[in-house]
């Protein structure tokens, strides 16, 4: 598999094939996801390897959220969006950062890359609406992210 030459980071909005219902594969479609962490692995072999946890994105009802769903609007000029998008930050997974889970961008703003934009932080009112989709979450005591990645014996602590 190949790997993407540069890390996303937290905030960012990438085209992924995110796996459905738990299972190990990526998923048929291909779909925006919000990047909540990015880990970054060493090998024996002094090389490195990216895993990003990703929130769930779709186009699908994105005017009923429900506890832990953050709205952005497609017209927010750092999204990259095309449509206005909701991200379940409850429904996350941890994946390996390479183009089996991950697809160039459609919009290409960023080249041959997964990424499609970015949650715009400036923005106050976004920030508000992140900080109580993250409370609600909390509150609802929905589950942790899905770890997707498979176990490396070779692989040492993230790097900080």
């Amino acid at each position: 598999m190949a790997k993407y030459y540069s890390s996303p980071k937290a905030g960012d909005i990438v085209q992924c094939r995110f796996p459905q219902d738990k299972i190990r594969q990526p998923g048929p479609k291909e779909r925006p996801a919000l990047v909540i962490d990015v880990d970054e692995y060493e090998l024996p072999d002094g090389s490195s390897e990216i895993f990003v946890t990703v929130a769930y994105g779709t186009s699908e009802d994105v005017d009923n959220c429900h506890p832990g769903e953050l709205k952005i609007e497609s017209s927010d000029p750092h999204a990259g969006l095309s449509l206005d998008t909701k991200f379940d930050i409850g429904n996350r997974v941890k994946l390996s950062f390479d183009d089996a889970w991950f697809a160039p961008s459609p919009n290409g703003r960023f080249g041959v890359h997964p990424k499609r934009g970015r949650l715009n932080l400036d923005d106050n009112d976004l920030k508000r609406r992140l900080s109580s989709a993250i409370v609600e979450l909390k509150q609802a005591g929905r589950p942790k992210a899905v770890d997707m990645i498979t176990p490396s014996a070779g692989r040492k602590k993230p790097k900080s």
